[in-house]
């Protein structure tokens, strides 16, 4: 009996006694203690995992913490250059615009130097002079030649000028200021011409800024054309252009009170008097030597010769 173990279990209805063999005994005490060892194990395991999570948990609350910090600095160094970047676009902006007017101004200076002395006379022998010696030798196929490379005519079919080329007040504005081309009156989408052949330089087929849509034709020998407050343009950068053809349409575009278009002669820079222009044709083709002295026509007469022979040859 040594080797058995007797349980006894009494209830309500009376006493039972169960024998157990020694063994199962220490079964049933090794099963009991191994539980127990693997909840101790296992309660321990989650303390330790728990406080390791927790550590981690803390160490990456740190890090973004940390970077967080980081992204914020960089942020502000970021906004810090931009609002710097802005401040210096405005005032290469605004110095841009000064230095601008100040160039309008000395072109403007110089058309009336110009004009000035025409009306005395300082230049007027001079030119003759000069312009007298070269066209001596000009054909006339030299100067057909000449009138579709140098602008003229006008570039509408109809001309009537609305306003003229120098200091005027705006009319949006009403402020006093130098006009660099004339204004010719043209209904709106009438076509607008290349008043000679030349190449497509500058095209802004939005309406943006003063000028609204605008195309700029680069002719030969420094000469170049602008037409501005387009309704439409009709060419693209880089498209060669031949004299009469259209390359846009008239409208109201930009700073404008009205539907014309704005005409612009220029040489080498210089801001030009495009109404000289505009009335210039093969009857008349001496009397633009003596009107734009701002032209050195003595050698260009020259060149637009030469040239012209080695066409032909």
């Amino acid at each position: 009996m040594k080797n058995r173990l007797i349980i006894t279990v009494s209830d309500v209805h009376g006493t039972k006694a169960f024998n157990v063999h020694q063994i199962a005994k220490k079964l049933i005490v090794f099963i009991v203690l191994f539980v127990l060892l693997i909840i101790g194990g296992g309660s321990w395991f989650i303390n330790n995992l728990s406080d390791k999570m927790e550590t981690l948990k803390e160490q990456k609350q740190r890090e973004l913490a940390k970077k967080e910090v980081e992204i914020d600095k960089k942020e502000k160094e970021i906004t810090a250059l931009n609002e710097k970047e802005q401040k210096l676009q405005a005032q290469n902006k605004f110095y841009s615009l000064q230095i601008k007017s100040k160039v309008e101004d000395i072109d403007a200076l110089s058309s009336k130097l110009d004009e000035i002395e025409s009306m005395i006379g300082l230049k007027d022998e001079k030119i003759e002079q000069l312009t007298k010696e070269t066209l001596d030798s000009i054909s006339d196929n030299t100067k057909y030649f000449t009138l579709l490379t140098i602008p003229n005519g006008s570039p509408l079919k109809s001309t009537r000028v609305t306003s003229q080329y120098g200091y005027r007040i705006h009319p949006i504005t009403k402020r006093k200021k130098f006009h660099r081309g004339i204004d010719l009156k043209a209904r709106m989408r009438t076509p607008v011409k290349a008043t000679a052949n030349g190449v497509v330089v500058y095209v802004r087929s939005r309406d943006n800024g003063d000028f609204g849509r605008v195309v700029k034709l680069q002719h030969s020998f420094g000469f170049m054309t602008i037409y501005a407050h387009l309704n439409k343009t009709e060419v693209k950068l880089g498209d060669v252009i031949r004299k009469g053809q259209v390359i846009g349409l008239s409208g109201n575009s930009g700073r404008s009170s009205g539907a014309h278009l704005h005409y612009e002669v220029r040489y080498g820079g210089k801001i030009l008097n495009p109404k000289d222009f505009i009335t210039w044709n093969f009857k008349n083709y001496d009397k633009i030597f003596t009107k734009q002295r701002r032209v050195k026509w003595e050698s260009l007469v020259r060149l637009i010769s030469e040239q012209h022979k080695m066409v032909l040859q």
